[in-house]
């Protein structure tokens, strides 16, 4: 008895190890808003994208030793720095801290990269890019501010009234004088669960649905509006499944 004891024992924790492996399962909505920034990104030629996708590569390369048989390793470790790097950079603004989207959809932006700004109705947190930490902002703190700030906003409030005006959204990066000259790509994505948006219907009919002239998305700095994420959700969801099935599996 014993002994069946500690095999199934053993066997448990070997199961439970290489679940872990597979990574951690994500709810549908986060992980549905994380795919799309992942793809806008992917296909923009952002110079401050490219800048530190370049920067790692480089180094990357001198340090790749020349052995054949390490190649494969070396190009994989690159490929792994450049995913993890994706949002470098990058600020965004979640107005949402629930646990099925705002707060998952921050933590991975924040693994990635990005210095995330997470809204709620009586505080705004920050989450520190790569380290895990989250940081209370000041009260003085504004949404306004963390709009602002942003190249990616996204909003789910289940409120009809709650609306993120037109003129915070700027595709004008501001902290330098230098800077001031230099556009930059807007990502807006309304997750709300109401009948209308988050977002003021004249950014709505400027943007359209998910669409942006081809000189913006070249750098020239526009505003992309994705109206809404529900066939993503539902792609994500089925991702999951198929995920939570190769773990039951696992052998």
């Amino acid at each position: 008895d014993n002994k069946n004891k500690n095999d199934d024992g053993d066997d448990s924790e070997e199961h439970i190890i290489r679940a872990e492996e597979l990574g951690p399962i994500y709810p549908c909505t986060a992980l549905a808003v994380f795919k799309i920034l992942e793809s806008f990104h992917n296909n923009s030629s952002s110079p401050q994208l490219n800048e530190s996708t370049t920067t790692t590569t480089h180094g990357a390369s001198a340090s790749s030793p020349s052995e054949d048989e390490n190649e494969n390793q070396n190009a994989a470790a690159v490929t792994a720095r450049k995913e993890k790097q994706l949002f470098e950079n990058v600020t965004v603004t979640i107005v949402n801290r629930s646990e099925v989207l705002g707060l998952p959809l921050a933590t991975m932006l924040a693994n990635h990269g990005a210095n995330v700004y997470s809204v709620n109705i009586d505080s705004v947190l920050r989450f520190l890019p790569y380290t895990g930490k989250v940081r209370r902002e000041h009260a003085s703190t504004t949404v306004e501010m963390c709009v602002r700030a942003s190249s990616v906003i996204v909003s789910g409030v289940p409120d009809d009234a709650f609306k993120i005006p037109t003129g915070w959204i700027t595709t004008t990066a501001a902290t330098t004088d230098e800077e001031k000259k230099k556009k930059r790509n807007v990502t807006l994505i309304n997750v709300a669960t109401t009948e209308s948006s988050n977002f003021e219907e004249d950014m709505m009919v400027c943007c359209g649905d998910g669409d942006q002239d081809e000189d913006n998305r070249k750098g020239g700095g526009g505003v992309t509006y994705v109206p809404h994420v529900g066939r993503v959700t539902v792609a994500a969801l089925e991702y999951n499944l198929m995920c939570l099935h190769k773990n039951y599996h696992l052998k």
